[in-house]
């Protein structure tokens, strides 16, 4: 499958370390509103964060629309699946602004992140969380390629939200299971 361009008004880059904190209000603002005050989302710091993204085992996206930043997504490398010693990333913390969702943008900052972790890292697969308090999410990552995964470990649980509904996708192909970057 061959991905349609991005609107030439929208571009993606790199978060640099010195933008942790733009990333971070950034986030802020998408989630806001969005998801509950009991999100770990809101205890980060930017420490925290720029370890999370640093190189060469993680990044941070900004998804940005007339050079100005609308969304971001991070991703970092994880253990994958038992019995699977290839390397794995975890999409986390992805948003789009309230006022510029449902145009089309998420898909490409998913892809946008997929793509530079496997240029990064060379991942099997992705995997993330869905927050319980979010069920219509899981079929917008569905819709992406993302299937159910009662096995994924995440990074970090968040003792104070119920348990998210964990998903993956794998790249290329895999044990019959396809999936492509």
């Amino acid at each position: 499958m061959v991905d349609a361009a991005p609107p030439p008004d929208i571009s993606i880059r790199r978060v640099r370390a010195d933008e942790i904190p733009q990333l971070m209000d950034l986030t802020l603002r998408c989630w806001t509103g969005t998801v509950g005050g009991n999100s770990s989302l809101y205890r980060e710091t930017p420490e925290y964060v720029a370890a999370q993204v640093a190189q060469p085992d993680g990044a941070a996206l900004f998804l940005l629309l007339d050079n100005e930043p609308i969304g971001a997504g991070r991703f970092f490398r994880v253990p994958g699946p038992a019995g699977d010693a290839r390397p794995w990333i975890e999409i986390k913390r992805m948003g789009i602004l309230r006022r510029h969702r449902r145009a089309g943008y998420g898909p490409i900052l998913v892809r946008a992140l997929e793509l530079a972790a496997h240029a990064q890292i060379g991942p099997a697969g992705a995997q993330l969380a869905v927050r319980a308090d979010q069920p219509r999410l899981v079929d917008y990552w569905t819709s992406l390629g993302y299937s159910l995964a009662d096995d994924v470990i995440l990074s970090t649980q968040n003792p104070l939200t119920p348990p998210p509904t964990t998903m993956r996708k794998w790249f290329g192909a895999h044990g019959g299971r396809g999936g492509s970057v």
